[in-house]
């Protein structure tokens, strides 16, 4: 049987993998700009019913021990934080009064899933 890209219990995320499994804050950042705020609240209507349940999930495990479906699952988790901020306060993918994105730079790129030592 095939496995999914999400752990199991999560397939209703499945039509989200392609789109905002990315692999850093740079992607992410760069994403929610370029998407329109129509498919953002798409995805953030579908995936914050189910934060606790992803966040309970998460919490078995280490970083550096996820299954790859628990890495796509932290990462659209991720995803959230970056763009949640679109919905909830902007209603806009742009942060209109802030500091501007073009100016961030990130010296280091730290991973998403790999252990932290």
């Amino acid at each position: 049987m095939d496995q999914g890209t999400l752990p199991e219990g999560f397939e209703a995320l499945e039509p989200f993998v392609s789109d905002w499994v990315l692999p850093d804050a740079s992607a992410r950042m760069a994403k929610r700009q370029s998407s329109s705020i129509a498919d953002i609240r798409r995805f953030y209507d579908a995936i914050v019913p189910r934060g606790v349940e992803a966040l309970d999930y998460l919490r078995q495990y280490k970083l550096g021990e996820l299954t790859p479906q628990g890495e796509n699952l932290l990462k659209l988790m991720l995803s959230l934080t970056e763009l949640g901020p679109a919905v909830e306060w902007y209603d806009n993918p742009q942060v209109y009064d802030g500091f501007p994105i073009s100016r961030i730079r990130y010296v280091r790129q730290i991973s998403d899933t790999a252990a932290q030592i």
